[in-house]
């Protein structure tokens, strides 16, 4: 009795030595890839508007009957009359700088202020920017004035390059970081200019966002990520 008692003990100690056979080994969750990220709204610039202008003289305004009857006005300089869409002309403000482009100066810029913003016309607007003194200008010249605009919708975010996907392809879009779930998502964005200090995004993201900086050719909508913040 005492030899099947012992061999059956064997047994059961060789048996749960050996795995099972039906058993599989459990998998490891894939870890999620390190993205490193940017906040949206550290860096904003202005706009700009353009439009074609044609350089007219300008004449001294004389006081009530200081000047003889017949009396030719004295030239008092040009300025460049532009047209403009009235959505850009509205845009802009009195004072703002402009920077000129004469093809006849051979690519010269002259930089002028805007003085007078007629109102809107058939759809668009007459914008008069002064010039300064200058030997070459003749009234009839044609000229592009570029209008750097401050009004009320024309401040952009700017990020950095590297967060754009397919910046060349009419399509743009970032990755929009939840940083409570830590998850992705994509976002068509309206690029603007690119400066210095990044690209600028006029429509799809708002202030205080975090945006994807590496990988973004390798996420997808809805991907969990392990957000490392920007380097120091």
């Amino acid at each position: 009795m005492r030899i099947w008692c012992a061999l059956g003990m064997g047994l059961l100690v060789a048996a749960c030595g050996k795995a099972a056979p039906n058993a599989v080994p459990t998998a490891q969750a894939p870890q999620a890839p390190q993205v490193r990220i940017a906040q949206v709204g550290g860096t904003v610039f202005a706009a700009t508007v353009s439009g074609p202008g044609t350089v007219a003289a300008r004449a001294v305004e004389a006081m009530p009957g200081s000047a003889a009857p017949g009396a030719k006005a004295a030239n008092a300089g040009y300025a460049l009359l532009a047209t403009l869409p009235w959505a850009d002309a509205a845009r802009i403000t009195l004072g703002a700088s402009a920077q000129i482009r004469f093809p006849a100066f051979h690519g010269d810029v002259v930089v002028g202020r805007v003085i007078r913003i007629a109102p809107p016309k058939a759809g668009a607007s007459e914008v008069e920017i002064t010039l300064p003194r200058d030997s070459r200008f003749a009234a009839g010249q044609s000229a592009t004035a570029r209008i750097v605009a401050t009004g009320a919708g024309t401040t952009m975010l700017a990020v950095p390059p590297s967060a754009i996907l397919g910046p060349h392809t009419g399509a743009a879009a970032v990755y929009v970081v939840d940083l409570a779930s830590a998850r992705v998502q994509k976002r068509a964005v309206t690029l603007g200019e690119q400066t210095p200090d990044g690209i600028g995004v006029s429509a799809g993201l708002q202030k205080g966002e975090w945006v994807a900086l590496t990988r973004v050719d390798q996420l997808g909508d809805g991907m969990k990520i392990a957000p490392v913040g920007p380097s120091q």
